[in-house]
């Protein structure tokens, strides 16, 4: 009785915030008796309890509480887990990637499907709130129909329409009805068939958000196309969200902090003409990064500079530096690796100093490799910093445009100067022990719109830094 009574809540609330014309309804599942479905889950090496949550379409507490969990980051390989209300696993169904603008309504139509279907099947209780990346679940079996969903404009015809996506009109004809289309077309949604979803208000003309969903500490390149030169802005993580122009086409670079809850945000942009203003809103979703933890042992010859004053003061430093927006873009392609060498702890991992609490996290990368090697600029750009630092030694911070800025700890000898001009391949220091390190190593920080984010990322060949290289036209 409480299952059907949850089923009733549930189907209320999807009438009541998302409506459909009466054509659009139809019978959906639910009508069975029973208690939701359980699966048994073996955990695999890497897996989390949110990855694996999302992927059985429930939630980290209902997995947690099932399993008399208490720390959800407390779980091992092979253990075996029950899954409450789970969906089934992913290659049970049809994995569906939101896509900027589209709608529930209209991915359960691409589908031939109603939306209630694919909202009951995802336990979506309310429609309206899809994330660009968002995996949708489509129940296997059904035939795809590929299309687009378009809302009827005032004073357009069915003729508009079909010349606007390059379609037949009988073919859009007859994908919407079995006799005459009503009189008063403006406000019918109408599924184009062999079209996809390209509407966006202008002057936007395209919108790319990669990647989807983005992790704790990625970056996210957003790119925007629009039909005519524009002021952009945009705002993300309650943060202002800088953009550059290129070719005509506008770029910005997102930091996603280590520590940003998993979950759902709004990326707002705003673009503005003479005469003109449009909002685009974006829904982005953050999944856990999966870090794990370590402990660091100071030494007490340099356990002062664990002083808050101390670690406060060189905050502030670098603070004025990573806050930099160049708008010209001194890079080319994929970053290189600053040093050839092993890398000896990962962004990210969860740090405990000398036994006390894991509230802070690896900012970068360190490279295990001997003093006196060389360190190389991984891309073209300007030092904007060339100092000694009591926390993080000799150190070199490097400007590289758009936001995006790399720093170097711990050096034995820096070797540029502030103002100066590097390439990709240029030697900029030399390995050391300087600063608080227990030992000769690198620390490599990747910085984008001031946020500390993972660099081995940008070294791919399909990573961030390649992105304005591929950007192809709308």
């Amino acid at each position: 009785m409480k299952s059907f009574r949850w089923f009733l809540l549930a189907a209320l609330s999807l009438l009541m915030v998302f409506p459909l014309p009466a054509q659009a309804q139809s019978g959906g599942p639910g009508e069975t008796a029973g208690p939701p479905p359980v699966h048994e889950h073996i955990v695999a090496p890497g897996e989390t309890l949110f990855s694996i949550a999302r992927r059985y379409g429930t939630t980290v507490d209902a997995i947690a509480h099932a399993n008399g969990i208490a720390d959800p980051s407390q779980i091992f390989s092979g253990q075996r887990l029950v899954i409450p209300g789970a969906l089934g696993p992913v290659d049970a169904w049809t994995a569906h990637i939101v896509r900027p603008g589209e709608t529930l309504a209209g991915i359960a139509r691409q589908y031939g499907l109603d939306w209630q279907t694919v909202a009951l099947a995802n336990h979506l209780v309310n429609p309206t709130l899809l994330a660009v990346g968002q995996v949708v679940r489509i129940p296997t079996g059904q035939e795809k129909a590929t299309g687009a969903l378009h809302a009827v404009q005032p004073g357009e015809t069915l003729f508009h329409v079909a010349f606007r996506y390059g379609v037949s009109f009988w073919d859009l004809l007859a994908a919407n009805w079995t006799d005459r289309p009503p009189v008063a077309l403006s406000g019918q949604w109408l599924l184009v068939p062999g079209a996809r979803p390209t509407w966006m208000p202008s002057p936007f003309q395209k919108i790319d958000v990669t990647p989807i969903p983005a992790r704790q500490g990625d970056a996210l390149t957003v790119i925007v196309h629009t039909t005519k030169p524009v002021i952009l802005e945009g705002r993300l993580f309650d943060r202002a969200v800088p953009f550059a122009e290129e070719n005509g086409v506008y770029y910005a670079y997102i930091g996603v902090h280590a520590f940003t809850e998993p979950g759902l945000y709004e990326m707002t942009l705003t673009a503005a003409t003479e005469g003109e203003t449009a909002t685009v809103t974006v829904a982005v979703r953050v999944e856990d990064g999966g870090y794990g933890h370590e402990r660091i042992d100071v030494p007490p010859s340099r356990a002062r500079l664990l002083d808050a004053a101390v670690i406060a003061a060189e905050r502030q430093r670098l603070r004025e530096v990573r806050a930099l927006f160049t708008p010209q873009r001194y890079w080319r392609g994929p970053f290189r690796l600053p040093v050839e060498a092993a890398v000896s702890s990962y962004f990210g991992t969860r740090r405990s100093y000398n036994g006390g609490p894991y509230n802070s996290y690896h900012e970068g990368v360190d490279f295990d490799i001997g003093a006196g090697a060389k360190v190389y600029a991984p891309a073209d750009g300007v030092v904007v910093l060339a100092e000694p630092l009591a926390v993080r030694g000799n150190a070199v911070v490097i400007d590289h445009g758009w936001g995006v800025l790399t720093g170097y700890w711990h050096l034995s000898r820096i070797e540029v100067t502030v103002g100066q001009r590097v390439r990709a391949g240029d030697v900029i220091g030399r390995v050391g022990n300087t600063g608080l390190s227990t030992g000769a190593h690198l620390h490599w920080d990747f910085w984008v719109g001031g946020i500390n984010v993972n660099g081995l990322r940008w070294v791919a060949a399909d990573g961030p830094g390649a992105v304005p290289e591929r950007a192809g036209a709308p």
